[in-house]
């Protein structure tokens, strides 16, 4: 036995999920984070809880998109080429994802994944003193023409096989839900099931104040590498010098995962989707849900301190500046469907995203020591998938069932 604590690398929503998760069940647990609760991508993002995103990344015909997205900067997906030769053994794997078999299989796991996210997040909600921030008012997707719609076929269909309610939107229905969408779309596609969060930031602070006041700690500090005694990892090293013990270790640290894992004995191909986005304080109109524009494939949240506006993906590693022209040129195209919109003293922003080519995150106990756990690699799925996540890690450690087959998302897959 060992009075150490389990210690859990990463204070965004999926590690935090994790600590209280773990915490609930009368564990001893701290946790690490570089920067505090919350204030990387979790901070910023776009605050959906997408329980009917069973569609992976990569599908059929993706990769052949790929030569517009190098062309298309400000497109909804692009890729700098001054990255693209550290990109290329990313974007082969995402190639080989895109079979209609493994996007089958993948899809299986996501909605395995995705399914029980509202139960496991309510005991969460409620113990931090915030159910009133989860608006379920559903989502639509909204097309300016029939042939958008129709490009996104295989994507609704693969919806529907896995249960999840989708229903058409004439033009008329659109206007009656949102009046305050320009009157140019043509027909959409509306999922119930889907709701948000007014401030994600919120939900991460509150479960950290929840998490202090039950005896959970918190530490500041970046994790460097791993202490192993007869090649057992026992420790974690900060920045600063400090080594902290523990008797088991979570690894949620997002995009920044990657060489903790390499250094605990597992290779895992993850990389890093920049989201960008713009809120605007006082926009001057009113949404009521959460709205995507399926021909730009980026969204509009009402949230508590404004409007937010973003959703675009970038693949530049963790290193490069950001290129808040993205930001600017959805806000641009924000005005031509939302007339009247303030575009005043809007904050821009940009978080990284933890991307695996298969769309799966990693999570599962590692296959090389015992005593490690890994919860990372999320993709814009983050939010949704946290409180899963964060029970399906306390039941492994437990030694209890999940609920469901969690071999998809073993870090040894690829």
């Amino acid at each position: 036995m060992t009075d150490h604590p389990i210690i859990v690398i990463g204070a965004g929503i999926v590690g935090m999920c994790t600590a209280c998760a773990l915490l609930r069940r009368g564990h001893a647990v701290t946790i690490i984070d570089r920067a505090g609760p919350g204030e990387a991508t979790s901070k910023g993002n776009a605050g959906g809880i997408a329980v009917t995103e069973v569609v992976p990344l990569s599908t059929p015909g993706t990769i052949w998109r790929v030569p517009s997205w190098l062309f298309d900067p400000l497109g909804p997906l692009s890729i700098r080429w001054s990255y693209l030769p550290k990109l290329t053994p990313w974007l082969w794997r995402f190639w080989r994802a895109g079979t209609p078999d493994r996007v089958a299989a993948q899809a299986a796991a996501l909605a395995d994944l995705l399914a029980p996210s509202y139960a496991d997040y309510d005991p969460l909600l409620e113990a931090a003193g915030i159910r009133d921030i989860l608006f379920r008012r559903g989502s639509m997707t909204v097309y300016e023409s029939e042939a958008s719609l129709a490009k996104d076929t295989f994507g609704w269909e693969l919806r529907r096989r896995h249960g999840i309610t989708v229903e058409p939107l004439s033009a008329a229905d659109i206007r009656e839900r949102e009046p305050a969408l320009a009157p140019i779309f043509r027909c959409g596609m509306l999922m119930p099931e889907w709701s948000h969060v007014a401030d994600p930031y919120r939900v991460v602070t509150a479960l950290a104040d929840w998490f202090r006041s039950e005896g959970g700690i918190i530490e500041t500090g970046q994790v460097t590498g791993f202490e192993f005694d007869n090649g057992k990892p026992h420790s974690v090293r900060t920045d600063d010098g400090r080594s902290l013990p523990f008797a088991r270790a979570v690894v949620a640290a997002g995009a920044w995962s990657k060489p903790l894992a390499a250094q605990l004995g597992s290779a895992v191909p993850l990389e890093t989707e920049r989201g960008y986005n713009t809120t605007l304080p006082e926009p001057g109109i009113t949404l009521n849900g959460m709205i995507t524009l399926g021909d730009h494939k980026f969204v509009f949240t009402p949230m508590a301190m404004g409007l937010r506006i973003g959703g675009a993906v970038e693949l530049a590693g963790l290193d490069a500046p950001p290129n808040y022209g993205r930001a600017k040129a959805m806000l641009k195209i924000a005005e031509r469907y939302l007339p009247g919109l303030n575009t005043a003293d809007g904050t821009e922003w940009m978080g990284f995203r933890p991307s695996l080519p298969d769309s799966l995150p990693v999570v599962g106990q590692s296959p090389v020591h015992h005593n490690i756990h890994y919860a990372f690699g999320h993709g814009h799925l983050g939010l949704t998938e946290g409180a899963t996540t964060g029970r399906v890690i306390a039941d492994l450690i437990e030694g209890n069932d999940p609920g469901f087959d969690v071999r998809p998302f073993r870090v040894d897959r690829f």
